[in-house]
């Protein structure tokens, strides 16, 4: 009687055990981490996303936002991903310059005329082939199609030739490519975080900053500088990555679901993206600024001769080979 009591105990124990096991499957935490801030269209999806996998996972799954780069700086991100950590963050494709190299031509300029145009190449071979690359360099890449916006030039003066940007210093971000794109353009590009951005203006420590309207217009660059420049020198599409180690962890039903309902967002954010866009054109107009409308042409021509030539880490001819396979 007593081994039948103790049984039953040591089988109640068990039942429990697993409940809890089972509890702390369900309460799978992945963290979404971001620089955009609260209430731009980065956030509101991602949000939106987080709702939608709580409810198709039945709450095994939840995403929580970190907006505002509250878990660090995208490399310190990437670094925490990798190894191991259950974050989801959104990066840029040059910043694969020196895992993947080949793969940071996406954010090369002049590359696309049109999202669309550019949203073919990840249905393409070649994109296969470079993400198996990234899983090999310890990622993963959870979303590879998310539209983040089209890069203009906001500037002192009127910039609607390579000619007019000689000697004009562009604040661009910390990036190998941003950095090439905006010299193969004619401009002197000049580093410095977007915070700094504003005061650099003010004082002349720079002629113009470039970034999608909604940018331009949320960090108020236009009370300082008065000409935009529609150059549309980068249609931009970034993926949302993982790191391999923590994504195979996660079974196979609940990467589909990530999967899925990230491309329910991504085609949000895309609509939340352009809305937002013509918007900020709008109310930088409403401010005052004179927006000029710009021959691409000779921007093109100039991308296309200098910016494969600042990168001999990439396979020969491979600016050529993806802009055939977005534009053909």
């Amino acid at each position: 009687m007593r081994f039948k009591k103790l049984t039953l105990i040591a089988t109640s124990l068990s039942i429990a055990g697993l409940g809890s096991l089972n509890l702390a499957q369900a309460a799978t935490e992945i963290r979404v981490a971001y620089g955009n801030q609260p209430g731009e269209p980065v956030d509101v999806a991602v949000k939106e996303w987080a709702e939608n996998v709580e409810q198709a996972s039945d709450g095994e799954l939840t995403l929580s936002a970190f907006p505002a780069s509250q878990l660090g700086s995208e490399t310190d991100v990437m670094e925490q991903a990798r190894f191991g950590s259950p974050i989801i963050t959104i990066t840029a494709y040059s910043n694969f310059m020196s895992s993947v190299p080949d793969l940071s031509v996406l954010d090369a300029p002049y590359l696309a005329d049109s999202f669309d145009d550019k949203l073919k190449v990840f249905d393409s071979e070649w994109f296969a082939e470079q993400s198996q690359k990234v899983e090999e360099a310890g990622y993963h890449i959870v979303i590879p199609n998310t539209v983040y916006g089209t890069r203009h030039l906001l500037s002192r003066e009127p910039a609607t030739t390579p000619e007019a940007l000689d000697g004009v210093k562009i604040r661009v971000q910390n990036s190998p490519m941003y950095v090439e794109a905006m010299r193969s353009m004619g401009a002197t590009p000049t580093p410095m975080s977007l915070g700094d951005v504003y005061p650099a203006l003010a004082q002349g420590m720079v002629d113009g900053v470039e970034n999608p309207t909604p940018v331009l217009f949320g960090g108020k660059f236009h009370e300082v500088v008065k000409h935009l420049n529609l150059t549309g020198h980068m249609n931009t599409v970034a993926p949302f990555v993982t790191g391999k180690a923590f994504w195979d962890q996660l079974s196979e039903e609940n990467r589909e679901i990530l999967t899925e309902t990230g491309q329910d967002m991504a085609a949000h954010l895309r609509e939340l993206v352009e809305k937002e866009s013509d918007i900020a054109l709008q109310k930088l107009k409403d401010a005052g600024v004179e927006v000029h409308e710009v021959d691409t042409q000779p921007f093109r021509e100039r991308a296309a001769e200098q910016v494969p030539a600042a990168f001999p880490q990439w396979s020969d001819g491979l600016y050529e080979q993806v802009r055939q396979i977005i534009n053909g």
